[in-house]
């Protein structure tokens, strides 16, 4: 019977197939199929004993290397920090939003301040952002550019390497450069957008969404306004 059923293989392969065929399965060898591999956990790319346990790393931002962000900060969806040659460092109360990307070289960190707020598809390498600090939404801000305390980039702005922006200066686009007006910055709005973002993580943590109440704006204003006038006093 055995010969027979071998005609239906050949040569060794055939023995073997066939051995295989006749072991019955059993409890063990069940256990042996469906076992998986165990994986390892990878550990975090990035220096994570530098992140304040209260900051807020969305699940779809990406960060690498040797980043540092102070207390409440917060990285949102498709955020890019790349700290693979120097370090990107965040203060207190800073968020970077959503598809902005933070890059660095070998010459060039990043340091922004805290209650700073970087706008959506914002671009920085290299730079120093100081407290307050609005960086508008599609902003691009080259190394060693330096950008004073409670200053406002507006949206679409190139800020070129190496450029000094003062502080509290209001920044708007003028074709390929741009226009600067000295102490027109409304900063205390600055720090409101801050403070929000600290909510929305919160929210964000407790699966709540819609806009803030009129009454809960006023408030993140006042407070932005009071902290405006202790920080840059």
């Amino acid at each position: 019977m055995v010969w027979l059923e071998m005609t239906k293989y050949s040569g060794i392969m055939g023995l073997i197939a066939l051995d295989r065929a006749a072991k019955p399965l059993t409890a063990e060898t069940m256990s042996r199929k469906n076992s998986k591999p165990v994986r390892r956990k990878k550990s975090l790319p990035y220096t994570a004993e530098k992140i304040h346990p209260s900051c807020f790393i969305h699940e779809r931002a990406t960060v690498y290397g040797d980043v540092t962000m102070g207390e409440f900060s917060s990285l949102w969806p498709g955020v890019v920090l790349r700290a693979d040659m120097n370090s990107i460092v965040l203060g207190r109360y800073v968020n970077i939003q959503d598809n902005s990307t933070l890059h660095c070289d070998s010459r060039h960190g990043i340091t922004i301040g805290d209650y700073s707020l970087i706008g959506h598809n914002a671009m920085l390498h290299g730079c120093t952002i100081g407290r307050a600090v609005l960086i508008g939404i599609g902003c691009v801000v080259l190394d060693e550019a330096e950008i004073g305390d409670g200053a406002m980039i507006t949206a679409g702005c190139m800020i070129r390497g190496g450029t000094k922006i003062p502080p509290r200066a209001l920044v708007i686009p003028d074709g390929s450069a741009v226009k600067i007006f000295e102490n027109k910055a409304r900063t205390a709005y600055t720090i409101a957008g801050a403070l929000e973002y600290v909510a929305l993580a919160e929210r964000m943590r407790r699966g709540i969404w819609g806009p803030f109440s009129r009454e809960e704006e006023e408030e993140l204003f006042r407070k932005g306004k009071a902290i405006a006038e202790e920080l840059l006093k």
